[in-house]
């Protein structure tokens, strides 16, 4: 997805909100919003605009195994525990978890994003984008604990195998899930920005 210049005044007008209402977690998403709307709107102007005879002195960048496509809203639920291989708090979790999404009306539209990707790896148990559930559903997750975030979407260059986006993912991420789209095949990230 290309942002606009409107997407970043709208991204500024719901940070204004966030900073009115003092929520906290709102005003963290959206200034990482604003700073990802403004990296792409960048890129953009410069692959369009700029040429490359016009180009004296470039940002240094450096060659990446991976980059952000795209960064959209997730809810998730938050684990209260440690160690999810200790004792039963993961069935716990996932039973909480279902029972949250069946009571919300939430189920199918999580059971129809997840069943449309295969984890491969991660260590999130429980999301879904917000733009596919209705707000009352969003509601009544929020009452339930969960909580909104941003989450970018991380595309990585051919020829990698699942084993190195792992140890990529491990090395820099802190909560992300790995799939594979069903569809395409394709690999990509999430990266939850919490």
């Amino acid at each position: 997805m290309n942002y606009r210049i409107e997407d970043l005044k709208e991204a500024v007008n719901r940070l204004e909100y966030a900073v009115h209402d003092r929520e906290t977690d709102d005003v963290d998403m959206y200034v990482r919003l604003i700073k990802n709307i403004a990296a792409q709107i960048k890129t953009d102007y410069w692959s369009t605009y700029v040429e490359h005879e016009e180009i004296i002195i470039q940002p240094i960048s450096k060659v990446s195994d991976y980059k952000t496509i795209n960064t959209i809203e997730f809810l998730y639920k938050p684990m209260h525990f440690n160690n999810i291989y200790e004792g039963n708090e993961i069935e716990y979790f996932a039973r909480e978890r279902s029972e949250e999404l069946l009571e919300s009306g939430a189920i199918e539209a999580h059971n129809e994003f997840w069943q449309s990707h295969e984890i491969i790896y991660g260590n999130v148990y429980g999301s879904v984008p917000l733009e596919l559930i209705t707000k009352d559903a969003i509601g009544k997750l929020i009452r339930c604990g969960w909580r909104k975030a941003n989450v970018d979407i991380i595309e990585f260059k051919a020829g990698l195998t699942d084993s190195d986006i792992r140890d990529i993912a491990e090395q820099k991420f802190r909560h992300y899930i790995i799939i594979k789209e069903i569809d395409t095949q394709g690999v990509l990230l999430l990266r939850y920005q919490f």
